[in-house]
């Protein structure tokens, strides 16, 4: 109890914080794992608000569904982010992403991925993608690690500014390195970091550290707190190349 009253004296602080992320986007998730054959999901939902001298609200909605066969895995996740200050819309962005896993022993396996994504104030008309690498998985006791290396094609397609930008493709590639620890049976921490550099120069990258702390409120039911850091080293004009991201919400799995 105690924590999570630490937790919400936190989140009091952090709601007027802005939420504007980067194309880059955390597609991993560790704390929903298929045990055996079927089909599990999860559902996360986020609001924030004030009123007054500052009239803002923004919500967030996202769902992941696993569906495990034998050696195979389907992961579909999806999310959508809506956000308006003093009447005016300041937050809207949605993405889909679906991977195909396929494991090749307890601790090796390998994945495809497609990605379609939108930003509107990152200027991020359309960003789509497709690619696929190798997974490593180990974990030991309370401590679990995920680490992945492949490679992705890039379309992506940016809103008209005062100079109009053609749509750009590129080969980008992907390694992650997602870790997760449970302190005890309610209290969990992750975090995955991404770094997406573009094959033709090195110069070119994207960075993204996404962490999150879950505490159980019930068997199917946590209190979720995240922050976000997400780096673009060639950011569109306009978009500022870092960012730092906040929100708090329920997590429903089921």
């Amino acid at each position: 109890m105690r924590i999570i009253i630490l937790l919400f004296l936190s989140i009091l602080t952090i709601q007027t914080m802005p939420m504007q992320a980067l194309a880059i986007i955390n597609a991993e998730d560790m704390d929903l794992i298929a045990d055996g054959d079927g089909l599990v999901g999860k559902l996360d939902l986020s609001f924030s608000g004030s009123s007054g001298n500052s009239v803002k609200l923004t919500a967030e909605s996202s769902g992941r569904l696993i569906w495990q066969h034998g050696q195979h895995t389907n992961i579909l996740v999806g999310s959508f982010s809506y956000g308006k200050s003093r009447g005016v819309r300041d937050t809207n962005k949605s993405f889909m992403h679906f991977r195909h896993r396929y494991s090749l022993s307890e601790n090796w396996a390998v994945e495809g991925f497609s990605q379609a994504q939108k930003n509107e104030f990152a200027r991020l008309k359309l960003r789509t993608l497709l690619g696929g690498g190798v997974r490593w998985s180990y974990q030991l006791q309370a401590l679990s690690c995920n680490v992945g290396l492949g490679s992705f094609y890039e379309r992506e397609a940016l809103r008209a500014g005062v100079i109009a930008i053609p749509v750009t493709r590129l080969w980008r590639g992907n390694s992650y390195l997602a870790l997760r620890y449970a302190f005890n049976g309610r209290v969990r921490l992750q975090n995955t970091v991404y770094y997406q550099p573009a094959w033709k120069d090195g110069a070119d990258y994207r960075l993204l550290d996404d962490a999150a702390l879950h505490v159980a409120l019930s068997d199917n039911l946590d209190l979720k707190v995240a922050m976000e850091l997400s780096q673009d080293s060639r950011p569109p004009a306009g978009v500022k190349s870092s960012d730092v991201s906040y929100k708090t919400g329920l997590s429903f799995r089921f």
